[in-house]
């Protein structure tokens, strides 16, 4: 089998070994899809040239081997769930850790951490039907928030990006308005930023309204950032997007799966582009180019097709 690690600033290498036996407890998983995530650019960009670091964590598989103590599971079956390495031809992953893909998702598609993490943050904003929502940042997190938003028949649902494709697409995948930064305006009851950026988040800020929720979901990785004290004075409730427990992730990704079986989410029209395993670094530089049209890069085991 081969991985990738990183060994210096933006540079990956190939190494090739013998594939490792699944433990006990774990599945090993052929990847068959693993995205690029903004949240893993620090590693890959900032390296100092020391010891080599394997990246990779949005993982869609098929189960190719069992290890002891592990029932459920069959060779053939497709997975997604929460796994390291992952830029790799096979990892080995606790079963516990993955849920089976539904059947109409395609699996360079089927990357559930993610989903996961959106569905999580926005299952603690008191969503429900009949409320003003927007969703500030419609990259790859945001559009997956468009949807999830969307599921829960919100009156008013809002994008807000820079981006005009961005806002296309938004408004393809149930938002009912979209606006650049500069044009949005009024209050909404809950507002889910996921832009990452300072002035995306005092956006995200300023359009929620009294009483409202206020969902920082997005990664925020460069310097400081700020919130008006206004927020405190309209009695607005702020929901950190983050959740380190495991248990919560699992149970978004169950309903997650369950909205992309039922058509209501999708990442196929998110995945833009695909590069194959030794083009990891290629990836990591479209994240950051963001070239026209660009929402999400996978390294896929059949990037050409």
């Amino acid at each position: 089998m081969r991985y990738a690690q990183v060994v210096g600033a933006r540079t990956s290498e190939i190494v090739g070994v013998d594939t490792p036996p699944p433990g006990g407890g774990e599945v090993a998983l052929r990847i068959l899809a693993s995205g690029v995530c903004s949240s893993e650019l620090p590693a890959w960009t900032g390296h100092d040239g020391g010891a080599p670091v394997r990246l990779g964590h949005e993982v869609s598989g098929e189960v190719i081997g069992i290890g002891a103590g592990v029932h459920g599971w069959a060779p053939g079956d497709r997975v997604t769930g929460f796994a390291s390495g992952a830029f790799a031809d096979v990892v080995n992953v606790p079963a516990r850790a993955l849920l089976p893909v539904p059947a109409n998702v395609p699996s360079w598609a089927a990357l559930g951490e993610p989903v996961a993490c959106v569905v999580e943050a926005l299952s603690r904003c008191g969503l429900r039907p009949g409320l003003r929502v927007a969703v500030v940042g419609l990259g790859f997190m945001g559009l997956i928030a468009v949807q999830a938003a969307a599921a829960h028949a919100p009156a008013v649902l809002a994008g807000v990006d820079p981006v005009a494709h961005s806002r296309e697409l938004a408004s393809a995948l149930g938002a009912h308005e979209t606006f650049a930064p500069e044009q949005a305006e009024g209050r909404f009851d809950v507002v889910a930023e996921f832009s990452g950026t300072a002035s995306g988040l005092k956006l995200a800020g300023d359009l929620t309204g009294p009483h409202g929720v206020l969902c920082v979901g997005g990664y925020h990785h460069e310097g400081p950032r700020e919130l008006d004290v206004n927020l405190w004075y309209r009695g607005v409730t702020i929901v950190n997007g983050f959740t380190p427990q495991r248990w919560r992730h699992l149970a978004a990704l169950e309903e997650g799966l369950r909205l992309m079986e039922q058509r209501m989410l999708t990442l196929e029209p998110l995945i833009t582009h695909r590069v194959p395993l030794d083009g990891v670094d290629s990836g990591f530089g479209l994240l950051l180019e963001r070239p026209a049209g660009f929402v999400k890069c996978v390294v896929s085991a059949a990037a050409g097709s």
